[in-house]
C-alpha cells in the first residue's frame, strides 16, 4: 500500500493535493496540525494529511467500512443512491465536503486537535456534532474514548462507534417522576435554583399540569420576599387557577402554611432565586426548609448557563440535597450540550425540562429519548 505524507497551509489545500495525486478512492489515514516554528516569527499553521492510494478491496466494502468515508447517519444505505450514478456520486461529493467542514470545526478546538492524528475520518463527523451539540469538549473526548473512537491500530466501524457514545450518554442520563406512585401520600416539593432560572414559572406550570390534567388538589407556597412581587406574581397564578396559595417567611410558616393545606395531594413551594455564591442566604433557605424529610427539593437550572457556573450550582446546592434537576429554557438555545456535562459530573436524575413560557403547555417529563433527540437533535436518529 502506497503512503504518502502531504503538508499545506490549510487542509483543502492538502486534501486537493492527496485527491490530484493518489486519486479520488484515496484513503484518508490521519490528519494533523503541525506546531509552528518558534525560530520563525514570520511562520504559517501548517497541516498534515497522510493518505494512500486506494485498492480495489474497497470496491466489495461497504461504505459504513470505509475509513474514508463520512456516513450520514440521517440517511440510511437502502436509501442512498448507488455510487455510480449521478446522484450517488453527488452523494459523495456531499460527504467529503460535510467531512472537510467537520475536520476544519473540530482543528479549531485547539486541544481536540491534538489528537486528530489518532482520529479515524468516519468518526470525526460524530465527534464535531457532539461538540456543536454544545458538550464541553473534555467531556466529548471522553465520550468519543469510551466509545472506542482512537484506535491507532486500525479503523474503528463508525456504526459502533456511534453506538457506543449514545449508550454512554444514555446510561448517564436518570430520570425521575416526583409525583408519581398512587400511595396516596402527600407530595410536598421544592424548588430551589440561582436567580432567574425560571422557578416561578415552572411552580405555575406543574401546579396546572398536575391540576388540570392529573386531577390533583394542588396547593402552592411561596418563599419569597426578595424579588418584588414574586408572592403577587404566584398568587395570580393561583387565582387563574382556582388554587390556594399561602405566603412563608419563616420555618414556622412554612409548617403552618402545610397545616393549612392538609387536603391537598400536592404542595408545591416555590423559593426565592439564590446566588449560589451567597452562602448566608443558602442557609437561611436551608433553616425555612429545615430537613424535613417530606419535603423533596429540585434544583432548577437555565439550560443556557455557562457549563461552569452550572457545576458551581450544583456543587453550592447541594446543602440542600435536591433529588432532581429541572432544565429550563432549552427553546432559548441551541446547544443544550450543558446537560450532558452537568449529569455527568453532578449524577441527579432529570424530572422536566421546560422550552417555553406558555402556562401549562411548556413543561415535559423528562424522557431518555425526549432528552437525547433535545441535545442532539435530527443526530439522536444515529444508530443506538
Amino acid at each position: 500500500m502506497q503512503v504518502k505524507q502531504y503538508k499545506a497551509k490549510s487542509i483543502q489545500e492538502a486534501l486537493s493535493r492527496v485527491k490530484s495525486e493518489l486519486g479520488a478512492d484515496a484513503m484518508i489515514l490521519s490528519t494533523r496540525r503541525l506546531p509552528r516554528n518558534t525560530r520563525d516569527p514570520y511562520a504559517q499553521p501548517l497541516f498534515e494529511v497522510t493518505a494512500s492510494a486506494g485498492d480495489t478491496a474497497h470496491e466489495s466494502t461497504p461504505a459504513a467500512k470505509r475509513p474514508d468515508v463520512v456516513k450520514d447517519y440521517r440517511a440510511p444505505d437502502a436509501q442512498r443512491p448507488d455510487d455510480s450514478t449521478p446522484a450517488g456520486q453527488w452523494n459523495v461529493v456531499k460527504d467529503e465536503i460535510f467531512h472537510i467542514k467537520d475536520m476544519l470545526f473540530v482543528l479549531n478546538q485547539t486541544r481536540a486537535a491534538m489528537d486528530l492524528s489518532q482520529v479515524q475520518p468516519a468518526t470525526l463527523n460524530l465527534y464535531a456534532r457532539l461538540l456543536k451539540a454544545g458538550i464541553s469538549e473534555k467531556r466529548a473526548h471522553a465520550l468519543m474514548s469510551q466509545g472506542n473512537a482512537f484506535t491507532p491500530m486500525g479503523p474503528t466501524d463508525a456504526e459502533q462507534v456511534a453506538k457506543n457514545v449514545i449508550g454512554n450518554i444514555l446510561d448517564a442520563i436518570e430520570v425521575l417522576d416526583p409525583f408519581a406512585g398512587a400511595d396516596g401520600q402527600r407530595r410536598l416539593a421544592a424548588f430551589i435554583g440561582p436567580t432567574g432560572v425560571g422557578k416561578t414559572t415552572t411552580v405555575a406550570k406543574l401546579a396546572a399540569d398536575l391540576s388540570l390534567k392529573q386531577k390533583k388538589r394542588v396547593g402552592i407556597i411561596a418563599i419569597d420576599s426578595y424579588r418584588v412581587g414574586a408572592v403577587e406574581q404566584l398568587k395570580t397564578y393561583a387565582a387563574i387557577m382556582g388554587l390556594p396559595c399561602l405566603p412563608a417567611f419563616s420555618h414556622s410558616e412554612l409548617q403552618m402554611a402545610v397545616n393549612k393545606m392538609k387536603g391537598m395531594d400536592v404542595l408545591l413551594i416555590d423559593t426565592a432565586g439564590q446566588s449560589h455564591l451567597d452562602q448566608k442566604r443558602m442557609q437561611e433557605l436551608a433553616r425555612i426548609i429545615g430537613n424535613d424529610p417530606i419535603v423533596s427539593t429540585h434544583l432548577v437550572l437555565s439550560t443556557p448557563t455557562r457549563t461552569s457556573d452550572m457545576h458551581e450550582a450544583a456543587a453550592n446546592f447541594a446543602v440542600l440535597d435536591p433529588q432532581s434537576y429541572i432544565f429550563t429554557k432549552v427553546d432559548e438555545t441551541s446547544r443544550c450540550g450543558a446537560i450532558i456535562d452537568q449529569v455527568f459530573e453532578h449524577k441527579l436524575p432529570i424530572s422536566y425540562v421546560t422550552n417555553g413560557q406558555s402556562v401549562p403547555e411548556d413543561i415535559l417529563p423528562a424522557r431518555k429519548q425526549r432528552l437525547l433527540r433535545m441535545i442532539l437533535g435530527s443526530h439522536a436518529n444515529m444508530p443506538g
